[in-house]
């Protein structure tokens, strides 16, 4: 995981985006979230500074597999860069997302294998259909060729519709080569912990295949810490073809808190609770989401009152993630129904 500072070209698009958003009527945490992908588009090395007046969280990035964060995996695979249609599942055990727990992933990226020697593409090449889901996953080993049954809990589309990659967008030079072009969510997804599942469905391209680094089926860790599955078609449900895994840069956020809203201004009580939960603020809280630890809101409640409680009686016993929004941002607390 790494952490940088914004460029002057960040800084410039950051600023561009800030004043934007005085013409505008958003929500703060719209703010937040237009901010991370104006950020990512900017074409930067997507780290904003801290407590500095440009922004209020920072984006951390995490390498998957971890073994090959700092060198090629040493195969390679052209799934999600294929010119012909294609299905591909990726299974990731929680060790490998420890450092993202708690956090809203925000994009994905892959790099040109270690034998690439032109960056890619050669013009912009456009997927008419490029549909990124999420969701909770079976482990790795059990992964199975009926795609639907590596799900755990419910998958969320995350992105779909048009991509168009720009030209070079994946550069060679580096060794390992550079995870330079970021695929952005439109709908970031908060990652409570767990294994995790991304499957990428499109369409095929107007232009060229690229073969991006990936691990193979015989690497150290496949089928324990990461699996794969894929066939060709924009909309199979099964296959009988296990894949390289690709290797993946997840980047996430940390923030939708500031100062104003810290643990000294919210009381959440009791913790452990069977039953009601009691939350007290001295800001106006405007909205209670729970999530269970796959990342699922099990709750949605507005609130825009200072205190209220919600009821955790129809919950399974277990942990979960509360999310206490305000205008000033979200706290995070872990709760325990007992």
């Amino acid at each position: 995981m790494k952490t940088k500072l914004l460029n002057e070209n960040e800084k410039i698009a950051v600023s561009k985006i800030n004043n934007w958003f005085e013409t505008v009527d958003f929500t703060v945490t719209n703010k937040l979230w237009l901010l991370v992908i104006g950020i990512i588009f900017s074409n930067s090395s997507l780290i904003a500074q801290q407590n500095n007046g440009i922004s209020p969280f920072t984006i951390f990035e995490q390498v998957v597999p971890n073994a090959y964060a700092n060198t090629s995996a040493g195969s390679s695979f052209t799934g999600p860069f294929a010119n012909s249609p294609r299905t591909y599942q990726i299974l990731i055990a929680a060790s490998e997302l420890t450092s993202l727990t708690g956090k809203h992933l925000v994009s994905i990226s892959f790099r040109n294998s270690g034998t690439i020697t032109t960056d890619w593409p050669a013009s912009n090449t456009t997927y008419n259909n490029y549909d990124i889901y999420l969701s909770g996953s079976v482990n790795p080993a059990d992964r199975s060729f009926t795609f639907a049954q590596n799900v755990v809990g419910t998958q969320t589309l995350v992105r779909s519709g048009s991509l168009t990659v720009p030209a070079g967008a994946l550069t060679i030079g580096s060794n390992p080569n550079n995870f330079s072009y970021d695929i952005v969510f439109t709908t970031p997804w908060f990652y409570a912990g767990g294994n995790l599942l991304v499957e990428i469905r499109h369409d095929g391209s107007s232009g060229t295949s690229r073969s991006v680094d990936a691990a193979g089926t015989s690497s150290p860790g496949y089928a324990s810490l990461y699996s794969a599955c894929w066939e060709s078609g924009y909309t199979p449900t099964s296959t009988t073809k296990q894949g390289n895994f690709v290797s993946v840069n997840f980047k996430a956020d940390d923030a939708l808190k500031v100062e104003e809203f810290n643990k000294n201004e919210l009381s959440v009580f009791p913790n452990p609770t069977s039953e009601k939960l009691y939350i007290e603020s001295e800001i106006p809280v405007s909205n209670i989401k729970l999530f269970n630890m796959l990342g699922q809101i099990v709750l949605n409640q507005d609130f825009n009152v200072q205190k209220g409680e919600i009821s955790l009686s129809q919950l399974s016993i277990g942990t979960y993630l509360l999310h206490v929004e305000s205008e000033f941002g979200t706290e995070i607390r872990k709760i325990i129904k007992k």
